[in-house]
């Protein structure tokens, strides 16, 4: 199991308590062996380029963190804890705070252009759908779930999150991720 921790300029002092760490860094300098990145497009970015950058060679289970999991996920290291022997893990948040949402709107944000930006990803117009959010983008991914998804899906999400430091589209996807890998 691999985790990918999306940095900007969070203490990561918390990840030497975990193994098989990826690092990507798209702030200040850092002492820690790191995958330096454009700072472009939230965390989302880091998370899409990492799994086409390594499609063909992704552990059975991935961790998706950023760099300061602790605003939405206090108890992180023991939530990850709780995945390490299991197997039968399509996706699941790690994040504390689960949101019911609908594409007509999530209640975080009701402003967000969900209808719009689902049909972009996925190819098809759709009102009414009822989803889960899980809030801080954090979760654990089997490889079966992300090659569900074929390489240039993902880097039609990369192109999509590409063109800002904090693309609106990183919020819309960020509320996507279980749809993403569903």
């Amino acid at each position: 199991m691999k985790i990918i921790v999306a940095r900007y300029n969070e203490n990561i002092e918390w990840t030497k308590q975990l193994d098989n760490i990826i690092l990507y860094n798209k702030g200040g300098f850092i002492k820690e062996k790191h995958i330096p990145l454009k700072n472009v497009g939230r965390e989302g970015h880091t998370y899409f380029t990492y799994i086409y950058d390594n499609y063909d060679n992704l552990d059975e289970h991935t961790i998706f963190l950023q760099g300061n999991p602790f605003d939405h996920s206090p108890n992180i290291i023991n939530n990850i804890g709780k995945y390490k022997n299991k197997k039968n893990i399509h996706f699941a948040f790690l994040s504390e705070t689960i949101i019911n949402c609908n594409l007509s709107g999530c209640k975080w944000d009701m402003s967000l252009p969900l209808i719009d930006i689902y049909e972009k990803i996925f190819g098809e117009r759709k009102t009414n759908l009822q989803f889960q959010f899980g809030a801080g983008a954090q979760f654990i991914v089997s490889r079966e779930a992300i090659l569900s998804r074929s390489k240039e899906f993902y880097l039609k999400l990369i192109k999509m999150l590409d063109h800002d430091i904090c693309p609106l589209e990183g919020y819309v996807i960020e509320r996507f991720h279980k749809l993403i890998f569903s």
